[in-house]
């Protein structure tokens, strides 16, 4: 248990510094009675002479005085420091923020709200954690994130309070010398027949292979990928079409060759990505403010936003 104050700290450095109790008084605009009994109850509490004392000319730090005033200046400085990351976390100018996300999510949605969040709150420390659905709600639940940016897969509504950031469409992505290329918006009728490139493993829920086989196109898939760059290069090279949620960030492809998003004409259904918090953890406004970027770059990611909050 701690025996003495951070104010008998303060009046035992400001007494050692000014060479006196009546000084010190002066300087820190306090009564020189209430100096002294500090001084008085820190020496009893620890059972050191802190100060040797000499009528009419002062007091001076004994050796062990003196060994105990320099611990006593870095815990002063050190709550010092931590009184000012306090301040800084009540207004927002410093703290910790984690949340969690899939890789697709993480470079359309969160990545933006990270550069921009960290222009107006460079205090603030960020980290972000890719994984699987399960992975991550299990994280959300040991309070090792505060939020998650996923595809919703249907979150617990006991646990969990969800506020959907945007339903996405799939988008047909074909090479630009596809003679279908030139539509506005596809048909599923116009997709019968054409080999499908699959991203594989599939992400978080139904796959959009899966939502086309639903509708009634069951195409042959000769070439699958763990990577999405090397589907779209797929793609690209003419060997097929796939679907995606997002369109391509470049109409190129790592092999050179364009490629275009186009929308499908029937609705064969959607991904619904969401922000997915704990009800049982206190939010703070660092953690909304850090959201609120999040819902600004959803806006602007190229697809179709739906705004409001909805319980899951």
């Amino acid at each position: 248990m701690v025996r003495f104050t951070l104010r008998q700290l303060t009046y035992l450095t400001e007494t050692a510094r000014q060479g006196g109790i009546a000084q010190a008084a002066r300087q820190l605009n306090v009564s020189a009675a209430a100096i002294a009994s500090a001084l008085d109850k820190l020496e009893a509490a620890t059972g050191l002479t802190l100060f040797d004392r000499f009528p009419a000319q002062g007091m001076r730090l004994t050796r062990a005085g003196e060994t105990f005033a320099t611990q006593a200046e870095a815990l002063l400085a050190q709550a010092d420091a931590l009184d000012r990351q306090a301040a800084d976390l009540v207004s927002g100018g410093a703290g910790r923020i984690h949340i969690g996300t899939h890789h697709a999510l993480a470079q359309r949605i969160v990545l933006p709200a990270v550069l921009a969040f960290r222009e107006s709150h460079p205090g603030v420390r960020i980290e972000v954690k890719e994984a699987d659905y399960p992975a991550l709600v299990d994280s959300l639940d040991a309070g090792e994130v505060d939020a998650l940016v996923v595809f919703d897969q249907g979150e617990d509504s006991r646990r969990h309070e969800s506020e959907i950031l945007l339903e996405l469409p799939p988008l047909v992505l074909l090479s630009a010398s596809h003679a279908l290329a030139v539509k506005s918006r596809i048909s599923l009728s116009e997709l019968t027949g054409l080999p499908y490139v699959a991203v594989s493993p599939a992400g978080p829920g139904p796959s959009y292979l899966q939502l086309l086989q639903a509708a009634g196109v069951h195409p042959e898939v000769p070439f699958q990928s763990q990577s999405r760059e090397l589907v779209q290069a797929y793609v690209g090279k003419g060997f097929g079409f796939t679907l995606a949620g997002f369109p391509p960030k470049q109409d190129r492809t790592i092999e050179g060759d364009t490629i275009v998003a186009r929308p499908l004409k029937e609705n064969i259904g959607h991904y619904r990505v969401v922000i997915a918090r704990s009800r049982q953890v206190v939010q703070t406004g660092l953690i909304d403010r850090f959201l609120e970027m999040c819902r600004l770059s959803s806006s602007t990611s190229g697809t179709t936003g739906v705004q409001g909050s909805v319980i899951l």
